[in-house]
């Protein structure tokens, strides 16, 4: 079974569960940039959590299908039209061969998941198979989909007979927005910054610049000065995780972001906000607030629980 990627928009990858335990190789953990989006749509078709599934970037994309399929879209996309024919993001769909799909370019936030019934076709490598693009490994061929690129699935043998009438419930599904509230612990450098720039972090809000990618996102505001210079050595650094280089400039690392850094880190974003670092787009408003660790677990597990009722046991990243 096959579609073909007839308008591939601005980045459209395949993308799922992130690669773990290979950070001491360097590989960081990629993955789908908005995890709940990606579990949202696997869910109403039927399929695990975390199962490979098409992540579209800003831009609209089109999808023709040769073979019938059942898909979901959510995210961020302002419009879902088959073949011409508006429907509805975050509900089942049955689409049948010779059938148009088209995503809406994003409106507010960046990023959409548009999931098939069963699996699709990826490069496996590390035990994953989601997209890597600074190495060009997993996905399809380890780069963006091109106009042209046919994609194979296997069809799902779990669909459930009731999965047409699914939909999100609406307290499940993101609220689009361009202004993000995400809530950190302090980093391991925190008090290398000057006492004016740890009061700075957490009252002053943050533009997202031209720079945000799945790497990192550069925020433009108030600068950040540091008392013992803006070099650390080589540590560890994950998804989340806030620098500040020697400009001053703090930047908030993406899901394909190296495994370690030379710069201060001054903040970590904790587990239940992370996903929506994937939905932050180029002009954005971040606002900073900072918690505690402990918080960070209990946050974590009252969303998880939250969720459970629809997603089942399932994890963020």
């Amino acid at each position: 079974m096959t579609l073909t990627v007839v308008k591939p928009g601005l980045q459209t990858t395949l993308q799922g569960a992130p690669f773990s335990g290979h950070r001491h190789l360097g590989m960081p953990a990629a993955g789908a940039a908005d995890c709940l989006s990606l579990l949202l749509a696997n869910h109403l078709v039927g399929n695990a959590p975390d199962t490979i599934a098409i992540e579209i970037t800003l831009d609209d994309a089109k999808f023709t299908f040769t073979d019938a399929a059942v898909i979901a879209l959510t995210g961020s996309a302002k419009f879902l039209r088959l073949n011409g024919q508006d429907r509805s993001l975050h509900k089942v769909l049955s689409v049948q061969s010779g059938d148009e799909i088209h995503v809406g370019p994003a409106k507010h936030g960046c990023r959409s998941y548009l999931a098939i019934a069963g699996e699709i076709v990826a490069q496996s490598l590390l035990g994953g198979q989601s997209t890597y693009l600074s190495a060009r490994l997993g996905g399809y061929h380890g780069r963006a989909l091109k106009a042209g690129d046919i994609l194979g699935w296997q069809p799902s043998k779990l669909l459930s007979k009731n999965t047409s009438c699914q939909r999100t419930p609406n307290n499940l599904q993101l609220a689009m927005t361009d202004n993000y509230i995400l809530r950190v612990t302090i980093g391991p450098e925190f008090s290398m910054l000057s006492p004016l720039a740890q009061t700075r972090v957490f009252e002053e809000k943050f533009m997202v610049g031209s720079r945000a990618n799945r790497m990192g996102i550069g925020l433009q505001g108030a600068g950040l000065s540091t008392q013992s210079g803006s070099q650390i050595n080589s540590s560890p650094v994950f998804t989340g995780t806030v620098q500040c280089p020697p400009d001053g400039q703090a930047f908030l690392l993406g899901p394909d972001a190296q495994t370690t850094g030379g710069y201060p880190r001054i903040a970590q974003v904790i587990r239940a906000d992370r996903h929506l670092i994937g939905q932050i787009r180029p002009g954005s408003q971040i606002q900073f607030v900072r918690t505690t660790n402990e918080r960070a677990v209990e946050i974590y597990r009252q969303k998880l629980s939250v969720l459970k009722p629809w997603l089942g046991p399932i994890n963020l990243w």
